[in-house]
């Protein structure tokens, strides 16, 4: 948002110190929608304002990639920290556009459970980057790819809000996802919370998440490798494949 001054400055420096051009759509603030509007696009009333702005900003995006008829963006949350091979992917391009939407790195779960990567599925993305195809789409916009075949199926299904902008499970038209790996993209350090779903955790909890032995503790604590193991005997896949529970490359990071 244009009152966002210091995080504007920060995204700009880190973009610009890796060569990277880019531009800055201005977000929708939900708490500045009138009331008739907010009841347009949210009729069940059970969205916040700030779940409306940021549904609202991520379509704009991808409206204003129809418009500009782009095959290809890559979006970002201004709190995104990037590796310097995005830089090289931007200049060579995609190497191939057969995905939706295809993160820089990503969280391990999503609003239909755990997310699976095929480990069979991998594909050159370009500048040497390899991605894999995932089960589903994970809580995290941070840093993705997005087609514009996977903007026009966003945008389809996109009112009335029925869900959060990272919840897929109830869209009637199937996406098809992707991750890099490893991992380019992060979220940095100064970051209040790394996801929509972290977005309840108490300041303390976000300074911890700065530190390395943060996740490992947390997954240990929270025994996310058995759930996974459990979760992936009933899990649905879209299609057959060496599916592995995807461990998680949500981080935040100094940079």
């Amino acid at each position: 948002m244009k009152t966002a001054v210091a995080r504007r400055a920060r995204i700009d420096r880190h973009l610009s110190g890796l060569g990277i051009e880019y531009e800055i759509f201005e977000a929708v603030r939900g708490a500045d929608l009138c009331e008739v509007k907010h009841w347009e696009l949210n009729p069940s009333g059970n969205r916040t304002p700030g779940s409306v702005g940021t549904y609202m900003s991520q379509m704009g995006v991808y409206q204003l990639m129809l418009e500009r008829d782009l095959p290809v963006a890559l979006v970002l949350e201004d709190d995104a920290v990037l590796l310097p091979p995005t830089r090289a992917l931007l200049q060579a391009g995609c190497r191939t556009l057969d995905f939706d939407i295809c993160y820089l790195g990503c969280d391990d779960e999503g609003d239909a459970g755990f997310i699976y990567l095929d480990a069979q599925s991998a594909f050159d993305l370009g500048a040497g980057l390899t991605a894999y195809v995932l089960s589903g789409g994970p809580y995290c916009l941070h840093a993705y790819l997005i087609t514009r075949a996977g903007a026009e199926k966003r945008l389809a299904e996109a009112f009335p809000i029925r869900t959060p902008i990272d919840h897929y499970s109830r869209l009637q038209t199937r996406l098809r996802f992707a991750v890099v790996v490893p991992m380019i993209g992060f979220v940095n350090e100064e970051s209040a919370v790394g996801s929509v779903a972290a977005a309840n955790w108490s300041a303390l909890q976000s300074q911890l998440k700065k530190r390395w032995w943060f996740y490992p503790l947390r997954d240990l604590v929270k025994l996310r490798a058995l759930r996974k193991w459990l979760a992936r005997r009933e899990a649905r896949v879209p299609y057959p494949g060496r599916w592995r529970a995807y461990r998680s490359a949500l981080r935040v990071i100094r940079r």
